[in-house]
């Protein structure tokens, strides 16, 4: 990495799209939610270091999982 390049280049870029988000949809609460006098948010990043999928596994057939003929 370049000296200067901040660790975490997309961090500040989430944020921002997170603000964004949070203000959108603060300016549609009051027309959409009227009874509304608040809102909460919560705002979290959580990194997947990894993230794997397999495909779905076959069980052995039984009378209860498997299609009557």
């Amino acid at each position: 990495m370049p000296v200067g390049l901040p660790v975490n280049i997309r961090g500040e870029r989430m944020k921002a799209a997170a603000e964004a988000f949070i203000s959108a949809v603060q300016a549609l609460a009051s027309q959409v939610f009227p009874w509304a006098s608040q809102m909460r948010v919560r705002t979290e990043w959580s990194y997947a270091w990894y993230d794997h999928q397999p495909k779905p596994i076959q069980l052995p057939a039984t009378e209860k999982n498997t299609a009557a003929k």
